[in-house]
């Protein structure tokens, strides 16, 4: 019994100063890398996250932010995207099978337009009844016309966008550089 006792207390003192440790961070990047060396449970630095946002007066996305730009929860974040990119791709494709590419008419490309920053690309290619990468070219198509009508010092409203949009992407991105 006597054993015991002085195993809980060491661990309580171990727990202890993992907490004065990751209370001690300056910054929410210091914290996350304590975090990740800490050998405490995912519940406990819970707590002791809460603690510590109270304490130093950051947000919770501050914290967010610095996990976000940390290399082991970068390679995490990254281990099977290309996976999970291709299912997501097959799940949310919206062409009729058989059915010839969607050409993209001005009425459409008008449409989509005003759609575009409300909707989500998979509500989009949805209502369009295409794939979700013609929606990522469309949009890429409006961001370089945009780019282009900015560089060339003009509005970059909807009627140029869409004139400019029904160029090729490749034309586009000369006509970028310059090299056009």
């Amino acid at each position: 019994m006597a054993k015991s006792k002085k195993s809980a207390g060491a661990s309580s003192a171990k727990l202890e100063a993992e907490r004065k440790k990751l209370l001690s961070a300056k910054n929410p990047a210091q914290y996350i890398q304590r975090s990740l060396e800490s050998k405490l449970s995912r519940g406990e630095k819970g707590s002791i996250t809460r603690d510590w946002l109270e304490k130093t007066g950051y947000t919770h996305e501050d914290i967010l932010h610095a996990r976000n730009r940390n290399d082991y929860w970068k390679e995490q974040k990254g281990k099977g995207s290309y996976k999970r990119t291709l299912t997501r791709i097959k799940k949310l494709n919206f062409a009729k099978k058989g059915q010839p590419r969607k050409a993209w008419t001005e009425s459409d490309l008008g449409k989509f337009y005003d759609l575009n920053s409300e909707l989500a690309d998979w509500q989009l290619a949805q209502k369009f009844k295409t794939s979700l990468p013609a929606v990522n070219h469309i949009r890429r198509k409006f961001k370089l016309a945009r780019l282009v009508l900015e560089k060339g010092r003009k509005p970059a409203n909807k009627v140029g966008i869409l004139k400019l949009a029904r160029s090729d992407e490749k034309v586009l991105r000369n006509t970028l550089a310059g090299t056009r």
